[in-house]
């Protein structure tokens, strides 16, 4: 008896399958069905394509930030090269006259004057390597972010090319159920 019950089960499950399967057929060769899966999946993707236009818009910003970054460091070299050449200039005038007015080398070197024109000259050298290579850093970063806005931007188009041909495939597909659906109909009425 139980064996009977489980046979009944079984047939009963089978059955259900068949009809599930049998109305997810006639779901699958429906082209009004087929054509909203296709926009879901050209909807989906166009969503992820906004996704990555803003990913590389934030990258085009970060680009831009560096760029104003550089522009105020570059700013700072000259002002430091001016002031760096100033300060030679000072030290050098100031040797002139001490030179003029007679007093030996060494009590030039040991003036107060002398050596806070050579202590900023090379403050000044320092800083402005300090900012040269960070220049050169900031340089690079901008140069990094254009080859990966350039990559990004291929990546882009060619996900727009795969949306297009997945648009043209929605209506090919769509036209090969009517067509089959059409050919199967003509057949079952020709027997």
């Amino acid at each position: 008896m139980f064996k009977a019950i489980g046979r009944w089960f079984s047939a009963m499950g089978y059955l259900l399958t068949g009809q599930i399967d049998s109305a997810r057929e006639s779901l699958d060769s429906n082209p009004k069905k087929i054509r909203a899966q296709y926009d879901s999946i050209v909807q989906d993707k166009l969503e992820q394509i906004q996704t990555y236009k803003k990913a590389v818009a934030g990258l085009i910003a970060q680009q831009e930030n560096k760029i104003a970054k550089l522009k105020e460091l570059t700013a700072d070299v000259e002002r430091l090269t001016r002031l760096k050449t100033g300060a030679l200039a000072k030290a050098k005038q100031t040797v002139a006259e001490m030179s003029k007015a007679g007093k030996p080398k060494e009590d030039i070197q040991g003036s107060a004057e002398y050596a806070k024109c050579l202590g900023a000259y090379n403050d000044f050298n320092s800083s402005l390597r300090d900012k040269q290579a960070h220049c050169e850093e900031v340089d690079n970063d901008i140069a990094e972010y254009a080859d990966s806005i350039a990559n990004h931007k291929i990546q882009l188009k060619q996900l727009i090319r795969d949306v297009e041909n997945i648009k043209a495939e929605a209506h090919e597909a769509v036209a090969e159920v009517i067509t089959a659906k059409q050919e199967k109909d003509l057949a079952d009425t020709l027997s």
